[in-house]
């Protein structure tokens, strides 16, 4: 998703000075849950997922952050980092110090608005993601993850562009049973595959 905040050119000069690019390799950990907090993030490029440890020793995945999503964005108020994100594939990141960042919110409406916009596509994706959660039967869960995905795309295909077992724990579902449930919406004649790229039958994009 396009964002002002990544085309470092058009930004005031007091908040372009501050800010760095990171590059990430897959599996590296971009912050660690508990850590002091000195920045928020922006994917430029590349995929993270964000994870939360439990003090049962599990591992919760909470999203997955793509082009244009920001991360950490609750440390702007906080002193630690409440997750961790780590780098699915090779990601390239902006970092925005926390105190210039605000700053720069403070003195900037347009900017203050396009982060807003940002906070807003967030809390709808997390919102989807946790109706999915809420689908109790499989084949529908993932029969409605599907469409979110070609809804995006204004699309009635899909491609699965990481592994099915990414997209489990996304779903909250093992790989086991995504694949039984992909195999059941195929079945029913709701969906075709051909490798990755997922047909979706009888739905429509308007």
């Amino acid at each position: 998703m396009p964002t002002k905040l990544l085309d470092i050119d058009i930004l005031p000069s007091d908040l372009r000075q501050t800010i760095a690019k990171r590059e990430l390799s897959e599996e590296q950990k971009l912050f660690w849950q508990g850590d002091s907090a000195q920045a928020v993030f922006i994917v430029k490029t590349g995929r993270l997922k964000i994870v939360r440890y439990k003090s049962c020793g599990t591992i919760v995945r909470l999203c997955t952050a793509t082009a244009g999503d920001i991360l950490a964005e609750t440390t702007l108020f906080s002193s630690r980092y409440t997750n961790t994100a780590i780098a699915e594939t090779a990601s390239q990141v902006m970092v925005y110090p926390k105190k210039h960042f605000l700053a720069a919110l403070h003195s900037y409406p347009d900017l203050a608005q396009d982060f807003m916009a940002i906070l807003v596509r967030k809390n709808q994706c997390l919102q989807h993601h946790l109706e999915l959660r809420d689908i109790k039967t499989a084949h529908e869960r993932v029969l409605q993850y599907l469409c979110q995905i070609a809804r995006l795309s204004n699309q009635t295909s899909v491609n699965l562009d990481r592994p099915l077992k990414e997209i489990a724990a996304e779903l909250g579902l093992t790989p086991e049973t995504l694949s039984r449930a992909l195999k059941r919406l195929e079945r029913d004649g709701l969906i075709s595959r051909s490798q990755r790229a997922i047909v979706l039958h009888n739905y429509s994009i308007a």
